[in-house]
């Protein structure tokens, strides 16, 4: 399995070997959505997330922040008056369900050595936050097609950051972070797959092993 990836245990879960810089910058990041989201990151386990975002009944404006609005999206384009409606209705919980999965990836983070382990019960919720946490950096990073992704993978791969033009270094190191989600996400979500009944056929796109 690739370095970062997730993989299968004897024990049924699921293991992912991150080093303490890449457990840290995760954190960083999954705080920075959290509080995106209207969340606190210093929230403990036993806190109600739905008490941090609470909304109230009235109506709630489509966010500005376009890496915001990519997680909280308009339920209708054709009709402001139903999206705007739809968002009264369930922007809250919505917001609230994305800050509970954030702080539990953020404790298994926390709380982990060299590996994270994640159980079977707990993967649709973490393979969920690591979907937010990708799904911000693209808007940040301008990814919106396969080729911009193809483009950022090929920028991340590349040689020596500190040979890249000024500005480039960040976007670089962005790049870094953005790959490593996607493999812990592709990783795991092809994990959960696999213990689905149903064909054994190999997939061409499972990450590599």
């Amino acid at each position: 399995m690739a370095a970062g990836a997730f993989e299968a245990r004897v024990d049924g879960g699921y293991v992912a070997h991150l080093d303490a810089a890449e457990r840290g910058v995760l954190v960083a990041v999954v705080d920075e959505v959290v509080e995106l989201l209207g969340g606190d990151p210093g929230m403990s386990d036993g806190d109600d997330p739905l008490e941090m975002v609470r909304l109230g009944a009235s109506l709630v404006p489509a966010p500005t922040d376009p890496a915001l609005l990519r997680l909280l999206p308009d339920a209708s384009r054709a009709d402001a008056a139903v999206a705007a409606e739809f968002r009264r209705l369930t922007e809250e919980e919505l917001r609230s369900t994305k800050v509970g999965n954030l702080l539990r990836l953020r404790a298994a983070l926390v709380h982990a050595g060299p590996a994270m382990v994640v159980q079977p019960g707990e993967a649709p919720g973490l393979a969920a936050a690591l979907t937010d946490l990708r799904l911000v950096l693209a808007e940040r990073l301008g990814v919106s097609t396969e080729a911009d992704a193809d483009e950022l993978h090929r920028l991340a791969v590349q040689g020596d950051p500190a040979e890249a033009e000024t500005g480039e270094v960040t976007r670089r190191f962005l790049a870094l972070v953005y790959d490593l989600l996607t493999l812990l996400q592709d990783s795991l979500v092809w994990l959960m797959l696999d213990g689905l009944p149903g064909d054994d056929e190999p997939d061409p796109r499972r990450p590599p092993r």
